[in-house]
C-alpha cells in the first residue's frame, strides 16, 4: 500500500523535470535565421506569462531598435532636472 503513493510521487517529479529541458530546446530552436528572406527569429519573454512571443526581424531592424533604445536611455539620463533647493 505504501508503494502506490511513493511511485506516484516519483512519476510526478520525473514529469516536472522533463518540461524544463524541452523549454530550453524550443528556445534555442526558435533563434534561427531563415536564409530566403534574411529574417532572424527569436522568442522574447513576456511579463506575466510562461509563453514567449516569437518575433522575426532583419539584422537592420535589430540594430536600429538597439540604437533607439540606447539613445532613449542617454536622453533620459540627461533630463535629471535642477538639483538643490531654495
Amino acid at each position: 500500500m505504501k508503494m502506490i503513493p511513493i511511485s506516484l510521487a516519483i512519476a510526478l517529479l520525473a514529469g516536472c523535470n522533463s518540461t524544463t529541458s524541452t523549454e530550453n530546446q524550443s528556445a534555442t530552436a526558435d533563434q534561427n535565421t531563415t536564409a530566403d528572406n534574411g529574417l532572424i527569429c527569436s522568442r522574447e519573454a513576456r511579463t506575466g506569462t510562461r509563453f514567449g512571443k516569437r518575433t522575426c526581424r532583419t539584422q537592420e531592424q535589430i540594430d536600429r531598435q538597439e540604437e533607439e533604445a540606447k539613445r532613449m536611455l542617454d536622453s533620459r539620463g540627461n533630463n535629471t532636472g535642477a538639483q538643490g533647493g531654495l
